[in-house]
């Protein structure tokens, strides 16, 4: 296909999916690379209303928020609040102590969303506000951000695995990095995965810290852009070793900002066991020790498919899987989502110390991690943590360094010590000297001009 017909079809579909969401601005821009759409604040209407909870499902029976870790409402009080989101009156609790983790939709027995209640709100505040400037360190497309920041200190390895997936095509069954793999490439670099080709880069980001933030104007954006990209790649099936990623590619994005991908969606535990059924993978060194398990926001939305396979997964390791008090659908968060409400760092720590603490009381070594967003934010706070509380400092691991111990590989090939708690220190360098100082400023932006997709 010529250069120019490519761009005029990638034109096309970003303003087909940009209609489709209620809004007119998606339309790629005319000049530049063909892989790369561009998106100005000044060609966006004022939003519509987005509506993603099913109000007509609710039976306002309270269980969302009576089962919520954070707010320790009454049924009664989990009812009037309930009402309230709906009605859009003010709330007493939910919208104060909300920290955003995602687990009232998997408690809702009706399949309601009452999350999406919420994000209506912040997706209000967004509109009318913009975003906190100390917020803009801790988003993709942001330049500089936490993570890109990380790419000077990698290893001359981690820098070619990151230039070598930019460049593989997207074709036929690929893995998806997404921006977290992106910061600690290392554990994908296996060789139990080297039939599978890792596909992707920092600039076609899912946007899950936007939908969580309740920047939908952003998500439509993102939607269109990653639409058009992918509207000509060849792709069968993508893996996902990041359950956020899973959910926003699979649902989040076609159901409801327009997206439209036309491969099938798959986490990488269910790829592994297969492998593993087969014979094309096997454990050598079975670990024979007991881990405590760390759920995810998007894992206990996604459900067994993410906390059940993984802990088959451990089991067939040779893992003996210990839960915390709190578990699957009722786990705690990372603390990262925590950031969404008040875009405070103090209640991102609060959260994520409430975790580590938890995993310490099941007397188990150590904390197996499968998001590896998680994985890094528990480190760096495990690291902010570590002189206040230096005996309870409970190691944390990575499924993918589980796999490989197993298989007798070591993370990564090179043989370079382990790279994580050192990444972390700086990662909490960084964030505390590039954010911090604009926590008490009352300057807020919005997000304008996104680019999207590879340089060709």
């Amino acid at each position: 296909m010529a250069a120019a017909a490519r761009r005029q079809r990638i034109d096309r579909l970003s303003l087909q999916v940009a209609t489709q969401c209620g809004s007119q601005y998606g339309q790629a821009a005319p000049t530049g690379s063909p892989w790369r759409t561009t998106f100005r604040r000044e060609h966006m209407p004022e939003m519509v209303a987005h509506r993603f909870f099913a109000a007509d499902k609710c039976t306002r029976c309270g269980e969302c928020f009576t089962r919520c870790q954070y707010m320790d409402l009454t049924r009664s009080e989990a009812i009037l609040e309930i009402r309230r989101l709906i009605e859009d009156r003010p709330t007493t609790t939910v919208l104060r102590d909300c920290v955003s983790c995602y687990a009232c939709d998997a408690f809702c027995p009706e399949d309601a969303g009452p999350y999406q209640l919420i994000l209506e709100k912040w997706s209000r505040r967004y509109d009318q506000n913009g975003l906190p400037v100390r917020a803009a360190y801790m988003l993709p497309y942001q330049d500089p951000n936490y993570r890109t920041d990380m790419v000077p200190e990698m290893s001359p390895r981690e820098k070619e695995l990151l230039t070598t997936w930019k460049q593989t095509p997207a074709q036929g069954e690929v893995l998806y990095p997404g921006c977290n793999l992106l910061t600690l490439p290392s554990l994908l670099d296996l060789g139990v995965l080297d039939g599978l080709p890792v596909s992707g880069d920092w600039s076609l980001c899912c946007g899950e810290p936007f939908y969580r933030l309740g920047a939908f104007a952003v998500m439509e954006q993102i939607a269109a852009a990653l639409t058009a990209y992918y509207a000509d790649k060849k792709i069968t099936k993508m893996i996902f070793a990041c359950p956020a990623c899973l959910n926003m590619f699979r649902n989040i994005l076609p159901g409801r900002f327009g997206a439209r991908f036309d491969f099938e969606c798959e986490y990488i535990a269910g790829w592994l066991l297969r492998r593993l059924d087969d014979g094309r993978i096997r454990v050598t060194r079975p670990l024979e020790r007991a881990v405590a398990v760390h759920d995810s926001c998007h894992g206990r939305v996604l459900g067994d498919e993410i906390m059940e396979q993984t802990r088959e997964l451990y089991a067939r390791l040779g893992v003996s899987v210990v839960n915390t008090k709190h578990h699957h659908a009722d786990g705690i968060c990372c603390g990262i989502a925590a950031g969404c409400n008040r875009q405070m760092p103090q209640d991102i720590v609060r959260v994520g110390r409430r975790e580590l603490r938890e995993g310490v009381d099941t007397g188990a070594d150590e904390m197996a991690i499968y998001c590896t967003g998680c994985y890094l934010i528990l480190n760096i706070i495990q690291n902010l943590s570590r002189r206040r509380a230096p005996s309870s400092k409970q190691r944390l691991v990575h499924t993918m360094e589980l796999l490989a111990e197993a298989v007798g590989e070591q993370v990564p090939r090179t043989g370079v010590p382990r790279t994580v708690e050192r990444r972390a220190r700086k990662m909490l360098f960084n964030i505390i000297r590039a954010a911090l100082p604009k926590v008490l400023s009352t300057k807020h932006y919005k997000i304008g001009e996104l680019k999207i997709g590879p340089e060709e």
